[in-house]
């Protein structure tokens, strides 16, 4: 494994056992409705972006989702109908070496790019900062990579509340970020590299670590039961 994201990171540092079921074992999730909405507003923005309709951009979001029963179209056109329309490039994928010298990569997608920085839409209900989260300065590291800059305005776009926030990052903070997803990349990749000589390890290298935010994990009672 060397191809990470900040979603695989967080998860990791988060709970390392669920970070092992979902990407070592591969062992399938069931698809949320937080989920669902933010890939069917994402899709319909980025076509909207194109200048495609917003009725057959909401239309093509909710078809993405396989039609996800809890998803509503009214509330995807809502929420896209929130996003400001806005000159750059949308959805820009990026794979980027963690370091010089290293196979380690950071991949991601930005969903809009401009010429002085980039917008996370965000469908959430609650409001946080562009610092509360590493998401946000990797991505300012992966900007200023792809532009050969040293300074990026990154924005959290919350459609639910119409409301930008937004946080200039410098070179030094988008560094900081990215020694963070290093340092945690080359720890997944050597207890995987471990896991795979040794199977019976895994649980020494990806330990159960419950809390609140077993709430809506799957692997919950296996994880409770693991380190009871």
């Amino acid at each position: 494994m060397n191809v990470f994201s900040f979603s695989r990171l967080s998860l990791y540092e988060l709970c390392p056992f669920r970070f092992y079921q979902k990407y070592v074992l591969n062992l399938p999730e069931p698809v949320t409705k937080a989920l669902a909405l933010g890939k069917a507003v994402h899709k319909a923005i980025e076509l909207r972006l194109h200048g495609m309709p917003e009725d057959e951009a909401v239309v093509t979001g909710w078809i993405e989702t396989d039609c996800h029963p809890e998803v509503n179209r009214d509330e995807i056109a809502e929420l896209v109908r929130n996003a400001p329309i806005l000159k750059g490039e949308a959805e820009v994928h990026f794979e980027l070496p963690l370091a010089i010298g290293s196979d380690l990569k950071l991949q991601g997608y930005i969903d809009l790019m401009t010429e002085d920085g980039f917008v996370d839409w965000k469908t959430n209900w609650r409001l946080f900062g562009p610092l509360d989260t590493m998401q946000i300065p990797l991505y300012a590291w992966a900007y200023m990579q792809l532009k050969g800059v040293r300074e990026a305005t990154g924005t959290l776009y919350f459609l639910r509340h119409n409301t930008p926030v937004s946080h200039r990052f410098t070179s030094i903070e988008a560094e900081d970020a990215r020694r963070w997803a290093f340092k945690l990349a080359d720890e997944i990749d050597a207890k995987v590299s471990c896991v795979k000589l040794f199977p019976d390890m895994a649980k020494s290298q990806f330990p159960p670590r419950p809390g609140t935010h077993c709430q809506n994990c799957p692997f919950a009672l296996e994880c409770y039961m693991k380190a009871a």
